[in-house]
Order: C-alpha cells, then sequence, then structure tokens
C-alpha cells in the first residue's frame, strides 16, 4: 500500500477494535451455520435413504430419492459455510447456504406440521423441532446478509429448490393421502360345497368344503386374520297357525322369520383359518384350501352352514414386522398381558401382535409407534377381531383405534348353505 492509499483510510472517533469485521462473531455464526445444515442433512438422509430403498410404492420412493438429495445438497452448503463466512473465493458459496437454509426451513415446517396433527411424543421430536428453530434463526441471518448478492441467476435457483420441495410435498400427499383412496383393494372371496361321501366303514358323511381366495384388483394386501365355521341348522316345525308371531324373537336372533319352523338353533361342528395371519397376496394371485366336514349319518340337521371372513390389511399403507408371524396363546402364562382382556373374560384367544412401519418414513418420524393386533377368539363363537393401535400410558395395547380406512382395513366375508336332505341324496 503506497502512502497514498494510506491517506484515503480515515479513522472517525474509533479506535482499531471497532473495525467492522467483528472476527468472533463471524465464526460463531460460521459455526452455528455449518452445524444446523449438518444435523438437517443427517436427518433428512436418514428419512430419505429409508423411503429411496425401502418403501414399497413408487411415489414414496421418489420422495425419499428428494429427500435424499436434499440432504446431499446441505451438506454441499455447510461446506459452503466457511468459504461464506471466511475469504469468499467462490462465488456461490452465499448461494448455497441460502438453498441449504430454505431446504431445512421447508423440510421441518412440513415435520413439525405433521407432528402438530397427533401432538404425540417421539424421539424424533428432539431432532426436527430444535431444527426449526435454528431454520428460523439461519433464514433470517441470510436475508439480513443477502447472501446471494454477487451471484448470476438466483432467482431461477431459488426456484429450482421451490419447484422440487413442491414435488417432494405433491409425492407424499398421493402416496399418503390420495392413493390410498383413489385404488381400492379388490379381494374375493367364496365358500362351496363339494359332492358329499358316506364312509365305507362308519356311519359318517363326508362333506367337502372349498375356500377360494383371490386378489383381482391392483393393491398387495397382507392378511391380518381370518376364520371359517361350519354349523349344523335345527329347528321346531310349527304348524302355522300363529303365523309370524315371534318376529321380535327373530330380529334379537339375527334371524329369518319363518312361518313353518321355529327359532333355529346352531351347533359348530368344526372351525379353523382360511389362510394363515402375516399371508400376503400380489395383484392376481390367489389360494385356494378345501376342508372335509364329518358328519354322523344320524344326525337330524335340516341344513349345513358354512361362513367365512378374511380380513386384510392394504400393504401400500404399512409394513409389519415379522413378530406378527408368532402366534401368543391366552392360556400361556405371561404371552398375552400386552392386552387388557383376561381369559376369564374373553376366553381362550390367539393373539398376533407386530409393529407396523408406515409406508412413507415421513409418517414414522411424526407419530409414536403403532402396532397391528388381531385376536382369534375360539370355542362355539370363533371369529377374529383385528385393528391398529400405539400402546397406552400402562404399555398396554391402547383400545383408541385407529379408523379401519386410514390403513385399508376391510372384512371380507362369505357365507353358503346345503340342505341336509341334499348331502343325504347325494351319498346314499
Amino acid at each position: 500500500m503506497s502512502p497514498k492509499d494510506r491517506a484515503l483510510i480515515s479513522w472517525r472517533k474509533v479506535g482499531s477494535d471497532g473495525w467492522p469485521d467483528r472476527r468472533r462473531k463471524r465464526c460463531a455464526t460460521a459455526v452455528v451455520m455449518g452445524a444446523g445444515l449438518i444435523g438437517s442433512a443427517v436427518l433428512l438422509v436418514v428419512i430419505g435413504s429409508e423411503d429411496a430403498f425401502g418403501a414399497l410404492t413408487f411415489a414414496s420412493q421418489v420422495s425419499g430419492f428428494l429427500f435424499f438429495i436434499a440432504g446431499l445438497a446441505q451438506l454441499l452448503a455447510a461446506c459452503a459455510v466457511q468459504d461464506y463466512w471466511g475469504k469468499r473465493r467462490v462465488r456461490y458459496s452465499g448461494l448455497l447456504v441460502l438453498v441449504g437454509v430454505s431446504i431445512a426451513l421447508l423440510v421441518h415446517s412440513l415435520l413439525v406440521a405433521l407432528w402438530l396433527q397427533k401432538m404425540e411424543f417421539t424421539p424424533w421430536i428432539f431432532s426436527y423441532m430444535p431444527l426449526l428453530v435454528w431454520s428460523l434463526w439461519a433464514a433470517w441471518v441470510v436475508v439480513r446478509e443477502k447472501t446471494w448478492r454477487g451471484t448470476p441467476h438466483p432467482r431461477q435457483v431459488t426456484a429450482g429448490v421451490l419447484a422440487t420441495a413442491l414435488i417432494a410435498g405433491g409425492n407424499f400427499a398421493y402416496s399418503a393421502a390420495y392413493q390410498p383412496y383413489a385404488i381400492a383393494p379388490q379381494v374375493t372371496l367364496a365358500a362351496k360345497f363339494g359332492k358329499p361321501t358316506l364312509d365305507p366303514r362308519e356311519p359318517v358323511f363326508h362333506v367337502p368344503v372349498t375356500f377360494s381366495l383371490q386378489n383381482v384388483g391392483r393393491v398387495s394386501t397382507v392378511i391380518l386374520g381370518s376364520v371359517f365355521r361350519v354349523h349344523g341348522r335345527t329347528s321346531e316345525a310349527e304348524t302355522g297357525e300363529k303365523g309370524l308371531d315371534g318376529v321380535r324373537q327373530d330380529v334379537e336372533s339375527h334371524t329369518d322369520s319363518e312361518l313353518y319352523a321355529g327359532l333355529p338353533k346352531r351347533r359348530l361342528i368344526m372351525t379353523g383359518v382360511i389362510t394363515e395371519p402375516g399371508d400376503w397376496f400380489d395383484p392376481g394371485t390367489g389360494q385356494v384350501k378345501e376342508v372335509t366336514v364329518q358328519v354322523p349319518k344320524s344326525a337330524l340337521y335340516e341344513s349345513l352352514e358354512v361362513y367365512g371372513d378374511v380380513t386384510m390389511l392394504r400393504k401400500d399403507r404399512g409394513r409389519v414386522d415379522d413378530t406378527f408371524l408368532y402366534p401368543r396363546y391366552s392360556w400361556a402364562k405371561g404371552e398375552t398381558d400386552i392386552v387388557e382382556c383376561p381369559p376369564k373374560e374373553c376366553g381362550d384367544y390367539v393373539l398376533y401382535m407386530g409393529e407396523l412401519a408406515h409406508n412413507n418414513h415421513i409418517i414414522n418420524v411424526t407419530r409414536r409407534q403403532r402396532y397391528v393386533v388381531a385376536l382369534q377368539y375360539l370355542g362355539e363363537e370363533s371369529e377374529t377381531y383385528a385393528f391398529i393401535s400405539p400402546l397406552n400410558s400402562r404399555g398396554k395395547v391402547s383400545y383408541d383405534f385407529e379408523p379401519d380406512e386410514t390403513y385399508g382395513i376391510a372384512t371380507i366375508p362369505t357365507g353358503t348353505v346345503i340342505p341336509f336332505a341334499t348331502v343325504l341324496k347325494s351319498a346314499l
């Protein structure tokens, strides 16, 4: 610097400690900005990689890849922080910081907004809650500093960031909300009696029953539970003189009113499962199960009735872990304590239970853990009851169930009847 240049510097009532650089403040800002960008990047990479490489739908995979790429962009922005608050050798360092902060503000605002819908405790809130506060501060800093100055086309770059955010948000809305309601699963279940035969050695009829389960739609399904029941029906003969006098009793018993027959009685002959809990069926696949019902030749049944149903979960709504495949028995000490349904009150039952991982990991990090629960009750009133629920404050299964339509839980029924006279005629 020449003497002439030194003359251009003028000190006006301040000393050297008043130099506008403020190195300590600048370094502190760079450290906090870089740490926040790295923390946000790690969170986005974790969320994005879970969906990008593990989601069950294409839309969720796209959202995952966008989150993953956004996390990598934030790591690049963290590297640019040191240059921007340093010697500024890279022309685009300020713009990179702006992009990284914008991504953080958009993503963490989304995560907090989703969390506010339920406001449930999850350890993940200790990541995106502080990062939202940091992103608000970081946005204030980059606006105050106007970090985009000196870089070409800052508006176009900002528009690209917003467009990417809109694509990610659109894919999330499509995979988490629109698709499950726009495309319904289509599963058919049919039961059919076969040709009865008479046992050559014992006075017993063998009556075959075939159950056919087919996925004829475009959505894969997971079986939560199934059951079938075969009853023998009897009733007392009536003369018809009283007319349909017992309509009220029939209605209360959920049966048809008949003029020449009294209130029917049903005896459970056989019960079992149509398909095992945890089985899954892709579109175009199915299963056929055949069972043989044994009925004594001397039985005084009027007809044989078979009823069954299958309860299923949309596979694109979430993944049930493998613990669901292993049954727990109410009569085995301690195996079903997590359910507040003691055998003395509920009778004997089999419990199937597993953790549910939502198909979109964004929901996993904004909700507490959900569990898929299926109870298979045994005995005369055999049936299967399935639902999705978190645990309550006592660590037991909560009876604050999630709505079935949220996860696409549906029960498909079937049933058919064969007169016992037809059994006699066909077998003899």
